[in-house]
């Protein structure tokens, strides 16, 4: 649906009012009423009055009732070209409560939307106080009919009315608005400056305030850009060359330069010529220097790239040029002066590459440290390594534990208080102890060694027959371990009978007793008689638990005992009692398993030494530095050098510092003029080529781990590639530079996809407040048409910046590849095009969307809008603010800027 305007809506209430004529300031209906009987069929009719509301009967207004306010409460930097305005969600509440009868298509709404400077109103409470009657001219009574309007918009589903003030404003000014109704009490027109009717107070149903800023808008900045016709030096920034009696002026052309070409006549080359002598001159001076001393020359530009920068073309260029010698100095300069910000970013990109270096530092010195100390320290005997790399020993994990755990664990005869600091202390060669004992001794190797030996196994207790002896009895090979017996336990019967008879004496009374452990050896293993011959032999000793034991065991093992695992075939297992009491004494004498197994020394010192030797490929201090390091091969310890690339813009640099270089002469531009230039490769190579020299000498006196040939920044503009979201580089590294091209080659440049012809580009320059006060303003060029009507239609349209198929050549529309501000009144912008094809286009600016707003006149013409306008409706399509497009002509602003 389209936008439409009504002049007024109200409820078809007031089609019941048959006069005009008030009572008590209010207009009066009457409602029609017929009677009807309904037995005789007689009718009678008459009606009932009704008053309809007035002005003087509201009280207030909800907020709900106001969907917006332009502008708003307490708003800043107000156009003074716009009308105030509030927008009612209901689309009859300017005219609800008129006390008049709509006359066609006028009629008056009862609000009225005052607005007032601060010295003209004062709001005071639920007043507003009206301070000077002049505040009243710009709201005569017969034009009240235009100032509110019904609006369908299309979008809402029910129309929305808008009241309008038809006061124009003031740059830079304080004031307050107010809605108050506009008919009093008798239902007459609240003022009548002409009648000499001016109220000294209003009630206010909603007030603001705001402030509007510099005079114009939009429409009004824009239409007052034009093309200079000249401005001399622009772009191009005086440079003067003295040596000796030489005086020479130049001009050096900036960042931003003219459309002309550079200027290069005999000046120039004489100065070239006499800087080429001078560095000749110095280079033979140091030359016939008898004590060979070095002659200190101007800055070399290209070292850190190029062995010799004189012997490529861009280099020489760069040192034999006063000009280009001087922009890289500008280069130098900026990096000087920027540095703290360019460190900062390096800092912020490299991260923890210098905590990384460091750490490889600190791990290449401590290997070469411990190289010497393990070379030289190290004893050539096995056990006194042990002793010495005991401590590492503890914290050295193995399969099951710790290396120190295995090696004084279980079954090894070698205690950890041998290791412990205490026995280091006892030990050490300064101690009186170790002093003055004989050698061997109280030597480390010598203790270790004899610590290193299994004690000799004891004697079985008396009565107790050893697994050895037992399995020599049976016919078996001795036991190495004695677990494979698998002894089964007595069972509970038989051990309480066994502590019952312990420690009593083998007598006949003990035989009589022994009767109990018979019964509880048969009842819990069967019946068996050979523990009391066994016992016979020791009659009179003391019957002690290992022989009572013993001889239980030996019964069992002649009856019915079974080995865990299948024995080896020796036949009956039953033994006779003759042959088992004649093997007695020598299984109680054999010796008992013992799990003891000394620790193998050497091998021990050999596995521990490997492991922690810093000689080898992969010591430990290294494993744990690479372990804390990610993303950076730490190689042969080397000191790190990575490539270092900044997303730091470097033009920022020269804005900040010295914009008089970046865009020379601008401070001759007037004011509201657009002018045509072009980007310069060439200052953009030597530029860069200075700065980054001066950065990477900066970065390697701070032994910042940077690559020392690479190139960190590669930005000057910072183009942004909106598809992937991040600013591209505008030069290659240096590095890469062809030998045999000068600077500002093809080849240096980053380019745009399907460009051949280098950043050589078009750079628009305003000098206008549009841009501070409308940063969100469009700016393009677009291709002109064949005709006046092609132009009208293109210039027309919406504009479409999408890359076409056929290539770069058939773009229609060209939306800027960079827009900076060198202050804020000057903004330039860079399109990706030859500046010699500005001819084939125009140039235009849109206005950003806003808000539907109305404006008091003409942006061009000034006049006042509205003035004629027969309602309401015709007054808003009148004053209603359109989107101003301004197309500047691109063949004029080529012509212009290629003026000297």
């Amino acid at each position: 649906m389209a936008m439409q305007f009504l002049s007024w809506q109200r409820s078809s209430m007031f089609d019941l009012v048959p006069s005009p004529a008030l009572t008590d300031g209010r207009l009066v209906g009457r409602l029609p009423l017929t009677l009807v009987d309904d037995i005789t069929g007689e009718t009678a009719t008459g009606g009932v009055d009704f008053d309809l509301m007035a002005p003087h009967d509201v009280g207030g207004m909800v907020r709900e009732a106001v969907l917006r306010t332009a502008p708003g409460d307490l708003a800043h930097a107000v156009e003074s070209t716009k009308l105030v305005h509030v927008d009612f969600a209901e689309p009859d509440l300017p005219w609800r409560y008129t006390p008049q009868l709509a006359v066609g298509d006028r009629l008056t709404p009862w609000l009225a939307l005052l607005v007032g400077t601060n010295d003209e109103v004062r709001v005071d409470g639920p007043l507003l106080r009206v301070g000077s009657p002049g505040v009243f001219d710009a709201y005569p009574p017969g034009d009240a009919y235009r100032w509110a309007h019904v609006h369908h918009d299309g979008k809402r589903p029910k129309p929305l009315s808008r009241l309008i003030s038809p006061r124009e404003l003031q740059p830079g000014t304080a004031y307050v608005a107010a809605l108050v109704p506009a008919f009093d009490e008798s239902g007459r027109f609240a003022w009548d400056p002409a009648a000499g009717r001016i109220p000294a107070a209003l009630p206010a149903f909603r007030t603001w305030r705001f402030w509007t800023g510099p005079a114009g808008d939009f429409e009004t900045l824009a239409f007052a850009l034009t093309p200079p016709a000249a401005v001399p030096g622009l772009g191009r920034a005086p440079l003067t060359y003295r040596r000796g009696a030489l005086a020479v002026d130049m001009e050096v052309p900036g960042a931003i330069t003219g459309l002309s070409g550079t200027p290069d006549g005999p000046a120039e080359a004489s100065a070239r010529a006499d800087l080429i002598a001078y560095e000749a001159a110095v280079q033979a001076l140091a030359a016939t220097d008898p004590l060979h001393r070095d002659v200190v020359l101007p800055p070399r530009y290209g070292r850190p790239w190029a062995a010799d920068p004189e012997t490529t073309i861009w280099g020489s260029e760069l040192n034999g040029d006063p000009r280009l010698r001087g922009t890289a100095g500008l280069g130098g300069w900026m990096g000087i002066e920027g540095q703290q910000e360019l460190l900062d970013a390096a800092t912020a990109q490299l991260g923890g590459v210098r905590t990384a270096a460091h750490l490889i530092e600190g791990l290449a010195c401590g290997l070469l440290a411990a190289k010497s100390l393990w070379s030289r320290r190290l004893p050539a005997e096995p056990a006194r390594q042990v002793h010495l790399l005991a401590p590492l020993m503890r914290r050295m994990r193995t399969a099951n534990g710790t290396a120190m755990g295995a090696v004084t664990g279980p079954g090894s005869p070698l205690d950890p208080a041998l290791f412990s600091s205490a026995a280091r202390r006892a030990l050490h060669r300064g101690r009186a102890a170790a002093r003055h004992s004989a050698p061997g001794v109280v030597g480390r190797d010598a203790l270790l060694a004899a610590a290193n030996k299994c004690p000799t196994p004891p004697r079985a207790p008396e009565g107790l027959p050893h697994a050895d002896g037992l399995g020599q009895a049976l016919g078996q090979s001795p036991f190495e371990d004695p677990s494979v017996l698998d002894l089964p336990p007595l069972g509970w019967r038989t051990e309480q009978a066994v502590e019952d008879l312990t420690g009593r004496t083998i007598d006949d009374d003990f035989f009589t007793d022994l009767e109990e452990l018979t019964a509880a050896i048969e009842a819990e293993h069967g019946p068996c008689e050979h523990h009391a011959q066994l016992l016979r032999d020791h009659t009179g000793e003391t019957a002690t638990r290992e022989l009572l034991v013993a001889a239980t065991r030996a019964c069992l093992f002649a009856t019915a005992w079974e080995p865990q695992a299948d024995p080896p075939p020796v036949g009956d297992h039953s033994v006779d009692i003759g042959e088992l009491r004649g093997t007695v004494g020598g299984m109680l004498a054999a010796p008992p398993p013992d799990p003891c197994r000394p620790v193998d020394i050497d091998r021990v010192a050999t596995v521990v030494s490997q492991a922690v030797d810093p000689h080898g490929a992969d010591p430990p201090a290294r494993r744990r530095v690479e372990s804390r390091i990610g993303g950076l091969d730490i190689g042969d310890l080397r000191p790190p050098e990575v490539p270092l690339g900044l997303d730091f813009p470097t033009w920022t640099l020269m804005r900040d510092r010295a914009k008089e270089w970046l865009l020379p002469g601008a401070e001759r531009l007037p004011r509201d003029s657009v002018v045509a230039l072009r980007t310069n490769p060439r200052f953009v190579d030597a530029y860069l080529t200075g700065l980054n020299q001066q950065f990477l000498g900066e970065l390697h006196w701070r032994n910042i781990p940077v690559d020392r040939t690479g190139t960190p920044l590669l930005m000057f503009w910072g183009h942004v590639d909106f598809e992937r979201g991040r600013r591209v580089a505008d030069i290659r590294p240096v590095a890469s530079w062809d030998t045999a091209t000068a600077l500002g080659d093809v080849q240096h440049q980053v380019l745009q996809p399907g460009d051949t012809a280098g950043q050589e580009d078009l750079v628009v320059v305003f000098r206008s407040d549009l841009f501070w006060r409308y940063p969100a303003t469009q700016v393009y060029l677009v291709r002109a048409g064949a005709t006046d009507a092609a132009d009208d239609a293109t210039l027309s349209t919406t504009p479409d910046f999408a890359f076409p198929s056929a290539g770069r050549d058939a773009r229609v529309f060209i939306g800027p590849s960079f827009q900076g501000a060198i202050s804020r009144d000057l903004v330039f912008f860079t399109f990706d095009l030859d500046p010699a094809e500005l001819a084939d286009f125009w140039l235009v600016l849109d206005e950003p969307p806003s808000e539907l707003r109305f404006r008091a006149r003409d942006g061009q013409s000034g006049l006042l809008l509205g003035d004629t306008a027969a309602n309401a409706a015709q007054y808003a399509i009148a004053t209603i603010d359109q989107k101003t497009r301004v197309a500047i002509s691109g063949p004029y602003l080529q012509e212009l800027g290629l003026r000297p």
